[in-house]
């Protein structure tokens, strides 16, 4: 009875390697990463489940992993002058990841994300991160260089968006030649 349990285990467990390996080859932040590196990405990976309106975490709070959005929505959010700004809305289209540069360097999280509906993640540790580099540390350069990449683009997506729900008076022109033209006069 008891290797019967045990057989079920790793039916269940296997199961759940096959549906994060799926899952984790057709996000575009692992295009290019051979199936060997995914797949331990997949085995090291963990699920987390997060009720709507419920924190996953808090801006301030050590980082420690990134997160990738299997359902759900969540929102990154910014808390300034004790007011919180929603900043963007993350969901399975589109960006669905965030915390990607958790995996390069501590820090303390600089956004807080709240699950805006329920939520299933998959997240991915520094130390399993570090896990995977050591075994393909060939694969090092292009994963940080991608890291990078990505932050970018979504730094340049949430400046876009930001730009976008701005009021009216709170921009000044960027000319400065212009403006010193102004000021001479």
């Amino acid at each position: 009875m008891n290797s019967s349990k045990n057989n079920h285990i790793e039916q269940s467990d296997q199961g759940i390697l096959e549906e994060n390996l799926a899952f984790l080859r057709q996000l575009p932040f692992f295009v290019n990463t051979p199936l060997e590196t995914i797949r331990l990405y997949a085995y090291l990976a963990q699920r987390e489940n997060y009720l709507r309106n419920e924190p996953i975490f808090l801006q301030g709070e050590p980082s420690d992993r990134m997160f990738l959005i299997m359902s759900g929505k969540v929102a990154i959010c910014d808390n300034h002058h004790e007011r919180e700004f929603h900043l963007q809305m993350l969901s399975t289209e589109g960006f669905n990841y965030f915390g990607e540069l958790a995996l390069l360097a501590q820090f303390d999280w600089f956004f807080s994300a709240r699950a805006a509906t329920d939520v299933k993640l998959l997240t991915i540790t520094r130390e399993a991160f570090h896990k995977v580099m050591d075994k393909y540390p060939d694969r090092l350069p292009d994963t940080v260089s991608r890291i990078v990449q990505l932050r970018i683009q979504r730094f340049v997506d949430q400046t876009h968006f930001l730009l976008h729900n701005i009021r009216e008076d709170a921009w000044q022109e960027c000319d400065f030649d212009l403006q010193q033209e102004d000021k001479e006069e």
